[in-house]
């Protein structure tokens, strides 16, 4: 026989480790009773343990077009307000409901709070600021990228004096606030009307005089936390669109507005990709009180599917139409029927003047074709089913300055 060769000798199998017993857990509390002899362990793990359940309401506000709607429509799941890159396209406080497993917060969508001159615009800044008073806590949605251009524009210009308090018998002097900058530079119309705005609250209003903001927080955003403070002083803030602006930059925004009064955490978030907005919610939950969920886990919204049907129309009409067409428009739902193999919806498009019309319609009507259309695959998306959709237009000369209209079209109650 052949000499085993050494070196194929596949090494003994190591003998079996005795077990170990388990380590007692420190936090383990045992009980013993008479019946049952045997030691019961009851571990307590504050990482699974269940958390009580919070419910309530929060306001999303803040200038036009920074993404309240996006925002909202990103912690429901669904599509509930409509977005357009133009200002002021909300137009109605739109109540979207978030539920969790230990969580329930009511959203409610506004319109920017702006300038207003019409009936329409303060009818839309008159629902914005209702809203502040009758929540648990209001989130002010910031333009990221816009208030670091602000905070540019202030470090190149001299600082004004530091604001004191100012007693309500000792006239505001509307000057003492951010200066327009140095001789030569330009400054835009919007810039300047915002700070008109600005100087105008503090001339009318002494309460807010008495409440100095830093310089650095763009005039508009400073508006807005002035109503937030009349109102409700739980707050924070969301600053959004952070996915357009470097890191480095966002630094000396949140810096700035730290100092607000009473403000809560700053949030960086993206309504657009949803970075930040799973910690914005654990912030706000902190500010709810405990209690049952109101709504159903299905529940996402009060509104009805008649107004989510209109505004999806109008959403096109901003989306399509390059004019001020848009700010004249108003849509009604007149029939909405469910048949059993499709819905029929009938919209009529409101418009101010003969000419809106025309544009609304297109050459051949080949633009009002190409809108209804998009609108109705949204429908068909919000609905689930196969839509048939009309559309009708009709002038109905300023219907945005009349009362009756307005309430009519349920900008008024």
């Amino acid at each position: 026989m052949l000499p085993k060769n050494p070196k194929s000798k596949r090494p003994a199998p190591p003998a079996p480790a005795k077990p170990r017993p388990e380590p007692t857990p420190p936090e383990a509390r045992f009980v013993s009773t008479p019946d049952e002899p045997e030691l019961v362990s009851t571990t307590v793990d504050a990482r699974t343990a269940p958390r009580p359940h919070h419910f309530g309401l929060a306001t999303l506000t803040g200038q036009p077009n920074v993404g309240k709607s996006t925002l909202l429509n990103r912690l429901v799941g669904e599509k509930l307000a409509i977005v357009s890159p133009r200002p002021q396209t909300t137009r109605d406080r739109i109540q979207g409901i978030f539920t969790a497993r230990d969580t329930q917060i009511v959203f409610l969508d506004t319109p920017g709070i702006h300038k207003a001159r019409s009936p329409l615009n303060r009818a839309m800044v008159g629902t914005a600021i209702e809203s502040l008073e009758t929540v648990d806590v209001v989130v002010l949605v910031i333009d990221a990228p816009q208030a670091v251009r602000w905070l540019a524009k202030t470090d190149r210009r001299p600082h004004p004096a530091p604001v004191e308090p100012h007693p309500a018998s000792v006239e505001p002097r509307p000057n003492a606030v951010i200066p327009l900058g140095e001789p030569g530079e330009p400054v835009s119309a919007e810039e300047e009307e915002a700070i008109a705005d600005e100087a105008e609250a503090i001339a009318n209003d002494a309460e807010v005089w008495r409440v100095p903001l830093d310089h650095r927080i763009p005039p508009g955003d400073r508006r807005i936390i002035h109503n937030i403070l009349r109102y409700n002083r739980k707050w924070l803030i969301a600053l959004n669109k952070v996915d357009c602006v470097k890191p480095r930059l966002l630094l000396p925004v949140m810096e700035a507005l730290a100092t607000a009064p009473s403000v809560g955490p700053l949030v960086p978030i993206s309504a657009r990709t949803g970075d930040g907005v799973a910690q914005l919610v654990e912030a706000i939950r902190s500010y709810l009180p405990e209690g049952e969920p109101e709504y159903a886990p299905d529940e996402l919204t009060d509104r009805s599917l008649r107004f989510l049907c209109a505004e999806l129309v109008r959403e096109q009409v901003f989306l399509q139409i390059r004019e001020e067409v848009p700010y004249g428009v108003a849509v009604e739902i007149e029939v909405f029927d469910e048949l059993p193999d499709l819905t029929h919806i009938q919209a009529l498009v409101h418009v101010e003047k003969a000419a809106q019309r025309g544009i609304l319609l297109g050459k051949g009507g080949l633009r009002m074709k190409e809108l209804a259309t998009q609108a109705r695959l949204q429908m068909q998306n919000l609905l689930d089913r196969k839509v048939f959709l009309e559309v009708h237009v009709h002038v109905e000369p300023e219907w945005s300055e009349r009362m009756e209209t307005l309430k009519q079209f349920g900008y008024l109650l």
